[in-house]
């Protein structure tokens, strides 16, 4: 096979088999790699009867994409997928960059499938064709740092990339993450959890083959393409430059920055906390992910203060924000700490910040006190709070152990202990299907409050954020500077346009442009290129994705088929939640989005919210329930998933 490397890599830990399969053509060319392989054999291997995410029986899936390891810009992305989530309680998958995706390529992998559960700690090893299981009682204890070294020792290999999890995920919280390249974590769906719940400590893979590519000449004329689309960007230098943290300034201008768990939209001290601060204070060198023209990470040093001595790779506008804004610090050097504190404990940046923030307000509010807290006074700002909550969790002790099974279970502790109605402490809880929302407000943007509520794996805008209507004063009236810019095919644009859809306060019309984005998201997860180079910001949307893929592969691709591949992706990760028992209420954005207006007055109007809702499954093609339909799912060839949901009873019904 071109672009694709042809195989996949099946491990059942309770047996301690490992089986090399071929990979299904008619398969590959329907899913393309990355998400799309890992939600479709989730559906078709996960019995959704199976409750407990740490049942041996629960299935991790790890995939590379059709670009990855190849020279299309910055295809170095890598999902991580299993069929429950303790987060949520259904399915859940992250999405990292680094290395680790092209280096299952160069082994010859398209998909890792993991299920079972080994007797003792282990940790897999891929160098080629030579996969083994090994033991990792030495490293059980360890944290991701440290198991990182060891683990490349002895594989032999410094070029060696490993995926790992800390004590979080040998603990079991819920959200735990794995960490590739020491800062890399896919986070939001518990993936670390469920392997420290298999024994399974870490991945590690070496590889030496490369990637064939069908039409070498013109893969690279799209390659050189797409990287001069990226450099020639109005935003590049600034992206490139300051990476992520520069959107904490952009927010906080725009009144949509997060404050203090959403209660507020703006931040007074935002300029000791954004990307040209971080960057003049603390940023030895630019740092870039496989084959990233962006460069947008640094490694970072903190060189005075308390947290002196502090170095790591990053940072992220989420912890920028999480630590920061939305849990009242000012102090940016704290920030920097937290961030590698995640990285070594392995947890989840965005859910630690929240965890954090959250309970910050529930102590605000008295609903907590320090008999609950075991003296911890949890005020807005606290280092010594933060510091011990992440430790809390990822050990499962004190206070913090009550968010180690997650959010929702939290809120049952607190309300039962309480006396509360459990809804009154949820409100709390920026959330939707379980999982708490990154460092963005919906409430200003309804398109964006649609992405948020009908995303797949929870509360999260890099499922399709639609990011024109948050930059549309760049954009509006301009048709020639959205094509040209961003990349979207010209009837797309010119039905948003007639639509005024880049009108952030109109509900009308907006399904259409949150299934552009989030089908093209869905593509861009199966590729395993960077969200960032697409649509979203930099223009590498279905028209260049189309070529790249077609050159790398020999088969030909259209926009329309990367859209469709998108589309079929999302469809097969609705079926699965429908099969779960998710339905129409599971699908809104988090509850004081739609109650608690922001000081601008925005707010998300239920009755504009139940219309887009309505025209979205309508656009989608799925029925009120927001149940793919038959005929829908027939035009996506995939008849006998229509089978399956017409025969299969629900969980909970």
């Amino acid at each position: 096979m071109y672009g694709w490397a042809g195989k996949m890599l099946r491990v059942d830990l309770t047996r301690g088999t490992i089986e090399q399969l071929p990979l299904d053509p008619k398969f590959a060319r329907q899913f393309l790699g990355g998400r799309g392989f890992n939600s479709r054999i989730l559906y078709d291997e996960v019995d959704p009867r199976v409750a407990d995410p740490y049942d041996p029986r629960n299935v991790i899936c790890i995939s590379a994409g059709a670009l990855s390891g190849t020279l299309a810009p910055s295809s170095g992305r890598v999902t991580i997928s299993v069929g429950r989530s303790p987060v949520t309680g259904v399915f859940g998958d992250g999405n990292a960059g680094g290395h680790l995706s092209p280096e299952l390529k160069y082994a010859g992998f398209d998909s890792l499938v993991i299920k079972g559960r080994s007797e003792k700690p282990v940790y897999l090893a891929i160098h080629d064709d030579r996969v083994e299981l090994r033991d990792a009682s030495h490293i059980w204890g360890k944290d991701v740092w440290e198991a990182d070294q060891i683990i490349r020792e002895e594989m032999g290999d410094p070029q060696a990339q490993v995926f790992a999890i800390g004590p979080a995920g040998e603990n079991r919280a819920a959200i735990a993450v794995t960490i590739c390249n020491l800062t890399r974590g896919p986070g939001g769906g518990g993936n670390g959890a469920v392997m420290g719940s298999k024994n399974l400590k870490a991945v590690a893979v070496r590889g030496t083959r490369g990637v064939k590519i069908a039409d070498p000449d013109a893969f690279m004329a799209a390659c050189q393409e797409a990287h001069g689309q990226i450099r020639n960007h109005p935003i590049f230098e600034s992206y490139s430059r300051y990476g992520t943290p520069v959107l904490l300034g952009v927010y906080n201008a725009g009144k949509a920055l997060p404050v203090r768990n959403w209660q507020d939209n703006t931040y007074a001290n935002a300029e000791e906390l954004d990307g040209p601060t971080f960057v003049k204070k603390h940023s030895k060198k630019s740092k870039a992910c496989f084959g990233c023209p962006m460069h947008c990470s640094h490694y970072y040093v903190v060189e005075d203060g308390p947290y002196a001595g502090t170095a790591a790779e990053g940072v992220e506008y989420e912890a920028t924000d999480g630590f920061g804004a939305r849990s009242g610090n000012d102090d940016l050097g704290l920030v920097l700490y937290m961030n590698k504190l995640c990285n070594l404990l392995g947890l989840c940046v965005v859910q630690t910040s929240n965890v954090i923030c959250t309970a910050m307000h529930l102590w605000q509010d008295g609903i907590i006190d320090a008999d609950d807290t075991g003296g911890l006074a949890l005020e807005w700002g606290s280092a010594e709070a933060m510091i011990e909550l992440a430790h809390q969790v990822a050990y499962r002790r004190g206070f913090g152990a009550l968010f180690a099974d997650g959010f929702m279970s939290m809120a049952r502790q607190i309300a039962e202990k309480k006396g509360l109605p459990v809804e009154q402490v949820e409100r709390y809880i920026i959330q939707n299907k379980g999982m708490t929302l990154s460092s963005y407000d919906a409430r200003p943007y309804k398109g964006g409050a649609l992405e948020v509520g009908t995303s797949t794996r929870g509360a999260d805008h890099l499922r399709g954020l639609p990011t024109l209507e948050v930059f549309a004063h760049w954009y509006r009236g301009k048709r020639e500077e959205i094509i040209a810019d961003l990349d979207i095919p010209p009837s797309i644009v010119d039905q948003w346009m007639e639509l005024d859809l880049l009108d952030r306060h109109k509900y009308a019309g907006k399904a259409h442009m949150v299934q552009f984005y989030q089908d093209q998201c869905a593509a861009a997860d199966a590729l395993e290129i960077c969200k960032f180079i697409t649509s979203w910001r930099f223009g590498i949307g279905p028209n260049r994705m189309a070529r790249l893929l077609s050159a790398a592969t020999g088969v030909p691709y259209t926009w329309e088929d990367i859209l469709r591949c998108g589309e079929r992706i999302y469809a097969v990760e609705y079926a699965i939640q429908r099969r779960f028992g998710l339905r129409r209420k599971d699908d809104y954005p988090p509850v004081r989005f739609m109650e608690e207006p922001l000081p601008t007055g925005d707010v998300v109007e239920r009755d504009g919210y139940e219309q887009m809702l309505d025209e979205y499954y309508a656009v989608r093609g799925y029925d009120a329930e927001g149940r793919p339909t038959r005929a829908r799912l027939e035009a996506l060839d995939m008849a006998n998933i229509a089978d399956d949901l017409a025969n299969y009873d629900a969980l909970g019904e």
